[in-house]
């Protein structure tokens, strides 16, 4: 059970400090969840929800041993597998426009997401270990 709150915890802390980084979750992770379930009926859907709630999930358990670690990045590992297969279904299937619309939102911003995790763990790699944001 506590596996579940471990993201609602992390969410808070995060909430609690204000700043980019609080609109920067929420801008990701919201849309991801609302849609998936809007479109739990395409296999989209179905895996941009299971990615995001298995990122959440990581991300908490990361969260829980080294708050506001440089290393939650490396959360967002399944998306680089999920991504091209993304954009690939984006450019190649015909999907309804709201859809399309979705599927794009996701792309740009896990795209986004994907440049600063590589930095962040990149910096956790180098000793840089908690945002200093978070100090």
């Amino acid at each position: 059970m506590y596996l579940f709150l471990d993201p609602l915890k992390m969410i808070r802390d995060i909430n609690s400090l204000g700043g980019f980084i609080g609109t920067w979750g929420r801008l990701l992770n919201i849309p991801q969840i609302i849609g998936g379930l809007l479109f739990i009926w395409a296999i989209e859907g179905q895996a941009i929800l299971l990615t995001v709630i298995l990122t959440l999930l990581v991300a908490g358990q990361i969260h829980k041993r080294a708050r506001f670690s440089r290393l939650i990045g490396i959360c967002h590992l399944p998306w680089l597998v999920l991504l091209p297969w993304i954009i690939w279904r984006l450019v190649s299937v015909d999907h309804e426009l709201y859809l399309q619309i979705w599927l794009a939102y996701v792309a740009i911003t896990i795209s986004i997401s994907l440049v600063f995790d590589i930095y962040d763990v990149g910096k956790f790699m180098r000793g840089d270990r908690v945002f200093a944001w978070a100090k």
